[in-house]
Formats: structure tokens, sequence, C-alpha cells
């Protein structure tokens, strides 16, 4: 199994990345966005014309939430200035490590108001940053499902891979615990396929019990999850990416801090209990 990129360090037997790379990887890394990889980009597949890699840019466990955290209690203009203050921080960060990209390189933010849709669970699949999950998830090979999807530079210039991640991932001989803790059966049951990917994830009926107020603040099935234990979510980050309406102001409580200029913002689970017929906003936690 390929081990986890976990800073600026060069894969074995990978060519040095070019100097940029390096210096947003170290720039990245200190406040926890610091599991990485590279995708190739088949042509015309990404919103940047004639890109042919993609750096894929993840946070494993807390350590990105502390950072945030850190920020505000330094600032609390950090949370009471942005209707996704999470988001925008993130968005920062890539500004000051990358602040004058030339036209071969795009960044793309897995992130809620972001303009550009990229169906960032794919792509990082194909960076070996993790396999698909019976929750929807990518299943980290250190995180487990406590890895979160922030952004992606699209490029024309060759990137440096590492070598993929081998298996078809934890899911493949668990005993699923997760499903038996859904509430409303939405994780597969069933065996994974050839590929590794399980069956599909019930969105509808993960989406209606959550607008009828269930696991409003955590997931139960993401919680019983046995694999990436130690990179598992604070209570308090867990209910800000469930469910901002509440875990927003449950933040600013807790930092001892008023925040009334943005309400809590999504996911909006009502709008995701139907038939899906415009692509989700990808959701980065």
């Amino acid at each position: 199994m390929a081990e986890p990129q976990t800073d600026a360090a060069q894969p074995l037997g990978a060519p040095a990345p070019p100097a940029w790379m390096r210096a947003v990887l170290d720039a990245l890394a200190p406040i926890g966005l610091q599991r990485w990889g590279v995708a190739e980009v088949a042509p015309g597949a990404g919103p940047l014309p004639g890109a042919t890699h993609a750096l894929v840019i993840g946070s494993g466990g807390p350590a990105l939430w502390s950072a945030f955290e850190a920020a505000i209690r330094a600032d609390p203009e950090v949370l009471r200035a942005e209707a996704h203050p999470l988001d925008a921080f993130v968005a920062r960060a890539l500004r000051a490590a990358d602040p004058d990209p030339p036209a071969s390189r795009r960044w793309v933010r897995c992130a809620a108001n972001e303009p550009t849709f990229v169906d960032f669970r794919p792509l990082a699949v194909a960076a070996g940053l993790g396999w698909p999950g019976r929750l929807g998830l990518l299943m980290g090979p250190e995180d487990g499902p406590w890895l979160g999807l922030r952004a992606a530079c699209f490029t024309v210039e060759p990137l440096p891979r590492a070598p993929s991640l081998a298996g078809r991932g934890p899911c493949a001989g668990c005993p699923a615990p997760c499903v038996a803790a859904c509430p409303v059966g939405a994780p597969p049951a069933g065996p994974l396929g050839p590929s590794g990917a399980p069956l599909p994830f019930d969105i509808a009926a993960c989406a209606g019990h959550r607008a009828a107020g269930g696991c409003r603040s955590a997931c139960l099935s993401r919680n019983r999850c046995p694999e990436g234990a130690a990179s598992r979510y604070s209570d308090r980050e867990q209910a800000y990416h469930e469910d901002r309406v509440s875990g927003r102001p449950a933040l600013a409580a807790a930092l001892g801090l008023t925040d009334d200029r943005h309400p809590g913002l999504g996911p909006p689970w009502a709008d995701w209990a139907g038939p899906l017929t415009t692509p989700r906003p990808p959701r980065g936690g």
C-alpha cells in the first residue's frame, strides 16, 4: 500500500516536483492541508484547457480545524466576516501559497461557493489519496473517513506522481458497522464490486432523515467506522460540517464570540432528499 502524503516530501522514485509545487505544499502543510496527490487529467476533462495533471489537496484529521479555530481566536473576523468561514480560510491559504499563478495553472476549491464544478472524489482516487467508501466519502489510508478534500490545481505542466494505492481499500474486508449504525439504511450493505467501489450511497434517504431533524450534529455511521480513529474530528467540527445552522452558533459560543452577521448555511438537506436533477456542490468535510 502506498503511504499517504503528509508533507512536501518527494514520493519515492519520482522526479522532483517543480519549485512552485514544493513551495505550495510547504506552505499548506502547517495549517493541516497536508494530504496531497497528483492525478493525470484526460484531454478536455479539466476546467483548464490543455491541462494534463492536477495537484489534489486534502486535509487529514483535525489539524485544519485546529488552525481555523486558532485563526478565529487571533481575529474573530475570520468567523464573523464570512458566509462560509472555513472555505474562506482555505481560500486565503491557497492565495498565500500561490499568490500569482500563471495562466498555465488554475485552482478550483472543493467548497459550497466555488463556481466551477469538479467531481473531487474520482479525481482524488486517481491522485492516490484514498479509495471509494461505503459512506460516499473517500477512505484515506491513514485517516479513514476523516479525510477532507479541499482544492485542486490543474496545470499544463507534467507533475510527478506517487505509486497508486494498492488493493480495494479498507471497506473490502470490513464487517461494515457503519451499515448497522445508520437509522435509515443509507450505506450500501452489499459486497464491493470488482473495482472495489461500493454500491451507491442512498443520499436521498440520508438527506430526508437529516431534513426531518435526524443526525444533525454528527453522522452515526461515520463515527462507527473503525478506520482512522486517531484522525476523528472533534464534536464541534462535526457539528459545523453536518449542520452549520446550529453548528456555526455553537462554534461562536464555544469561543466566547458573538456572530450575528451571517446565518449558518447548509447543507441543503431538504433539496437533496428528492431526485437529483443538478450536480450537488461538493462537501469538503
